[in-house]
Order: structure tokens, then C-alpha cells, then sequence
């Protein structure tokens, strides 16, 4: 089996990492947690790996470069956004074929409230706007 060659880390200058930080006031740009400079990692929210689909454009752009924390970047991986979305819809689909979950349900430990998947970044964006 051949092995996949990772891609070299980027390492950004930090005024582009301070201005990443800044976009979404220190948050992760996907689920909102509250990040610690340093511990912030930079994701591309169009993934390098699917580069070559966004012909002419410079995909370290800044307007592609996202604060994120590292659950969510080591989650989305090289998905898109949009599959990344369907991807976290069917979290609660799979949990619940879980013994655990499914007692802790009937017991009233958990609640399950399904919703639509709203990144941070998308509600802190029409936030700015307002």
C-alpha cells in the first residue's frame, strides 16, 4: 500500500497569524470556542489538498485562512465545508446506536436537539454586518 505524502506545514508570519486571530475576536471560526492565541491552529477553509480546484487563486489567501481550534481542524481535515456540514448532521444518527448514549438519553443525561449546522464564523459575519 502506498503511502500518502503529507503536505509540508505552513508556518505563517505572526502579523498573518495575529490577523487570523483577530477575524473572529480570538473564536474558532467553526464551533466558537474561545481560543488561546497559541494554541490557535490555522485551517484553510478551502483545503489545500483541493488546491487545484481553485485554479488562478492563492489559497493562502487571508480570506481562506481560519482560526480554528484544534477538534475542529483535525475533524475537517481536507472535506470541504459543505461535506464537513453533512458530516457533523449525522453525528447524533451515529450516537445513538450506541448503548451509552442511548441509556444516557433515557435516563435524561443528554438531550438531543437537532438542528442545522451553523458555523461561528457565519453568525458572527451577519453579527459584524447588523
Amino acid at each position: 500500500m502506498k503511502k500518502r505524502k503529507r503536505k509540508k506545514k505552513i508556518v505563517f508570519p505572526k502579523p498573518v497569524r495575529l490577523e487570523i486571530y483577530k477575524k473572529y475576536q480570538g473564536h474558532c471560526a467553526y464551533c466558537g470556542t474561545k481560543l488561546k492565541y497559541e494554541r490557535m491552529q490555522v485551517d484553510h477553509m478551502h483545503p489545500r489538498c483541493k488546491a487545484h480546484q481553485q485554479k488562478g487563486k492563492d489559497n493562502n489567501r487571508l480570506d481562506n485562512l481560519m482560526p480554528s481550534c484544534q477538534k475542529c481542524n483535525g475533524h475537517k481535515s481536507g472535506m470541504m465545508l459543505e461535506k464537513w456540514r453533512k458530516e457533523l448532521g449525522l453525528q447524533v444518527k451515529r450516537l445513538k446506536k450506541y448503548a451509552q448514549f442511548d441509556r444516557a438519553l433515557r435516563f435524561g443525561q443528554v438531550k438531543v436537539c437537532e438542528k442545522p449546522i451553523v458555523f461561528y464564523f457565519e453568525s458572527a459575519d451577519g453579527e459584524k454586518r447588523s
